[in-house]
């Protein structure tokens, strides 16, 4: 692995994807499933993070039954899904079932990716090491003292070194990728949060000592001026220093070990504030993608529990059901990214290329095409 920005615009240039795409969307044939599945499989959650972003859904709680998980994961394969990928919500290792859910989408050559805090990785230590195609773990720190204060148990029981553990172990016997999260967090995300600026270089060596490989950083978002999604604004000399930081975490980069810096992470560092605006009236990457929750499918995880964006209820209705129903149409169509979505979208630079290979493919040029490297898009 090598240093790396992370590039959605050119992982929809590879060879597999291309055809894909051409099929599924560009020729506007019958959309018979997603190429991807992001799958909230409860709401629950053993941590008590200060500023959660999701404080409201975890509130809310719910999950999906045991029996209902298990026939929704056969159902996504009977669809045709290439991807899943386990996220929250809550966490995702926390249902009950979620160890048999991994195995009958491995078993099934559907590919899996899963976020997680990593309290409950020792639980399914063996479904995740066969199956996963990449796990990424949530931290946010390199001392126990700042993790418990950015990541507190609901118990009060400190995680730490429980979730060190877990990660040391999966990197011992994993087939797929071990990720380090690091989410840039200062006061300016909460008066209960404290900065984990001065800790990025120290948690990129934790992450290369635990046997990770790769280590990414991530900006925060806020809700600002009617924009639900807009980055942080954080101190100048909070950014000074966290630049600083990750021009240290950079020189870690090698064959084994991978540095990845998020979208709008550069202008998270900057300061720059702008609205990311859209020049195009309708979301392609939708076509390609959707989430799926306790509480309804959503066009996606931007519109998580907003019930103008619900596609249907798969607790209820089976996924084809909702996939090909009459409301995930009305729903597509009511979706204008130029009017609802000005928000900070890491989708946008894949609607931009998607949008550029539709009129490549009218005007019968070439699509220049990449060998397959990350199926998940």
């Amino acid at each position: 692995m090598k240093k790396s920005l992370i590039d959605v615009r050119s992982k929809l240039m590879q060879r597999s994807l291309v055809k894909h795409i051409e099929n599924m969307v560009l020729s506007k044939r019958e959309i018979k499933a997603p190429y991807i599945v992001e799958l909230d499989p409860t709401a629950a959650c053993d941590l008590a993070c200060p500023g959660c972003i999701s404080e409201d859904v975890i509130a809310e709680g719910g999950r999906f039954s045991n029996e209902r998980l298990i026939e929704l994961a056969n159902e996504i394969v009977e669809a045709g899904v290439r991807r899943v990928i386990l996220i929250g919500g809550g966490e995702p290792l926390a249902h009950p079932k979620i160890g048999q859910l991994i195995t009958t989408l491995g078993t099934n050559n559907v590919a899996l990716g899963i976020t997680t805090n990593g309290t409950f990785i020792h639980r399914y230590l063996d479904e995740i090491a066969e199956y996963a195609s990449w796990t990424r773990v949530s931290f946010d720190a390199a001392s126990e003292e700042t993790f418990c204060k950015l990541r507190p148990s609901k118990a009060g029981k400190s995680k730490y070194q429980t979730i060190l553990d877990n990660m040391r172990a999966l990197a011992k016997v994993k087939r797929g990728y071990l990720g380090f999260s690091f989410l840039i967090q200062t006061k300016a995300d909460g008066p209960q949060v404290t900065s984990n600026v001065s800790e990025i270089f120290n948690a990129a060596l934790l992450a290369r000592d635990l046997g990770c490989d790769y280590f990414e950083v991530k900006p925060t978002y806020q809700w600002r001026d009617n924009v639900p999604h807009a980055l942080m604004e954080h101190e100048s000399d909070q950014m000074d220093l966290a630049k600083a930081e990750i021009e240290k975490v950079r020189s870690l980069a090698s064959d084994t070990f991978s540095i990845y810096e998020a979208i709008n992470l550069q202008a998270s560092l900057d300061g720059v504030q702008s609205v990311q605006e859209k020049n195009y009236s309708r979301c392609p990457i939708a076509e390609l993608r959707t989430l799926i929750t306790p509480k309804g499918g959503y066009i996606c995880p931007y519109w998580r529990g907003k019930s103008e964006m619900r596609i249907g209820d798969f607790n209820t209705e089976s996924f084809d059901s909702v996939w090909r129903g009459l409301q995930r149409s009305i729903v597509m169509d009511r979706v204008n990214p130029s009017d609802h979505c000005n928000f900070h979208c890491l989708r946008h630079g894949s609607n931009q290329q998607i949008l550029e290979m539709k009129n490549l493919l009218k005007s019968g040029q070439p699509v220049q095409i990449v060998d397959d490297y990350d199926p998940f898009i």
